[in-house]
This record gives structure tokens, sequence and C-alpha cells, in this order.
């Protein structure tokens, strides 16, 4: 296991030499984005029902676990995974990854990832973002607007989304429910097609563990669906390109966040100097 965790560094510290040269390369050719922070303010009644949907997506995380196989899933064949819904009414992604890092160190690793700004990039541009801070519940408030990629197609959108880390005996758990309208796709506007995301990440100690080395285990899981009156008011066809664009888009980003927090935990390895 040591062997495989110094492999594992020396091939990340490649790839982080690899990726400072190309963003040095894309930032000296490609515009910046402007980015205003602001504070959302007092008034939280936009996010009341995000709240809602938030305690429910806490409930539900075993049941989804369970039915998409994640609860009993150690190694795997792919990195993401797709499961549609019943009805076609909403699409599942989800992924897992073994760790050989301690599940303290990764469950930190993920909540500095959703904390940053990073965590909007690699498949997106953010254009202007508000937030706030409720520190003693661990609990983000955003309100953004951003462009979303997906493979060559490109849409604007406007978020609300609520993020909150449980912290449980067993795991950590990060989740975050999003309400996203509208959305541009291919430069046609879909007025008023709302979509919901509701999507949580697990870091916990996997069972390949051993007496002497701890592995953990990350899982992340996104959940889409669109408001009902969707179905009604736009054709199959329309629908449809949405969510297959939308679903590209989360299966990238869901890589991403786990390159990104995989990299943070290398570069801690590298910082002390470990290895």
């Amino acid at each position: 296991m040591a062997d495989d965790l110094k492999s594992l560094v020396q091939r990340k510290a490649r790839q982080l030499t690899s990726e400072c040269m190309s963003l040095i390369a894309v930032n000296n050719t490609q515009r910046h984005s402007i980015i205003n922070m602001l504070d959302v303010g007092g008034d939280l009644g936009d996010f009341q029902q995000l709240f809602r949907h938030l305690e429910a997506t806490r409930q539900e995380v075993d049941v989804v676990h369970a039915a998409n196989g994640l609860a009993d899933m150690v190694a795997t064949p792919s990195d993401i995974h797709i499961r549609e819904g019943d009805d076609c009414k909403y699409l599942e992604a989800f992924s897992n990854k073994l760790l050989a890092f301690k599940v303290h160190a990764v469950a930190e690793a993920l909540w500095s990832h959703f904390k940053s700004l990073e965590k909007h990039a690699g498949n997106g541009s953010l254009y202007q973002k508000a937030e706030k801070h409720i520190d003693e519940s661990n609990t983000i408030l955003e309100d953004f607007t951003m462009e979303m990629h997906s493979n060559t197609s490109r849409a604007d959108i406007k978020v609300k989304q609520i993020i909150r880390r449980y912290v449980e005996a067993d795991c950590d758990i990060v989740i975050w429910v999003s309400r996203v309208s509208p959305v541009e796709i291919k430069h046609r506007m879909l007025r008023g097609l709302t979509y919901h995301l509701r999507g949580h990440a697990i870091a916990k100690r996997s069972p390949a563990s051993t007496p002497r080395n701890e592995l953990s285990q990350l899982q992340f899981c996104s959940l889409i669906s669109f408001d009902r009156e969707a179905h009604a008011v736009y054709d199959h066809s329309s629908v449809h390109a949405a969510l297959n664009f939308l679903l590209i888009n989360t299966a990238q980003k869901m890589k991403v966040y786990q390159d990104r927090i995989e990299n943070i935990l290398v570069e801690q390895v590298l910082h002390r100097g470990q290895l």
C-alpha cells in the first residue's frame, strides 16, 4: 500500500505540473471572468424550499445508496454510473472511488473543495456570485450566474444553491441542493425550464481497510429533475436534449471533483515531505 501511495503521489505531482503549465497557456490567451463577491443578506425567503429539499436529501441518502448499489460498493470498473428514474422523470449519476488516504483527511479535503470557488471551475465559467456562510451549521447559501459546458455545447444558468456538511459518527456527508433557471442550450432559450439538482458526497472508511492501513471511499451522487410543468409545456425532444446536456455536464463535473479532491490530498502529502 505504501508503494501504491508513492506511485500515486508521483503521478499526481507530474499531473499537477502539467496542469499548471496548461493553465498558464490558457490564461494568456483567454479572457478573465469578472467575479463579484456579494452578501446574500438577511432575507432567506428564496432559500426556504431549498432548505426543505436539503433535509429531504439527507433523509434519503441511505435509500438512494441501497437502490443504486453504493451502499455495498467497494471498487468499480468505471468512474461514473448512470441510472434512469421512474418514467424518465429524473436521471441519476453516481461514482465511487477507493483512496489510499485516511478518512479524516479525505473528509477535510472534500469540505475544503466545496467551500472554495474551485467547485465552479472545470466545466464552466462563473460570471457573478453572492454567498452567505452560516458557520455554526456548516452551511453555505449561494446565488450565482455562470456558463455551463457540456462537451461542445454551452448554457447560461442562474442558480440558487445550499451546501451543508454533516459530520456523522462513521462518515462525512456534503449535500448540495440547487434550483437552476433558465437554461439556454445551443443558443436557444427554453424559457421557464427550471430544473432541480440534489447531490451529495460521502467520505467514509472502506471495508477494504486493514488494521495497519486505513483506506477511504469517496462517493458522489447527483439527481437531476425538471419541474412537473416542463413535461407538459415543452415537447419531448426539448426536454430530452436538456436532460442529455445536464447529464453530460454532471458526469464531467463529478470527475473534476474527484480529481481535485485527490489533488488536495496529494499536495498535502508533498507539502509534509513524507515521501
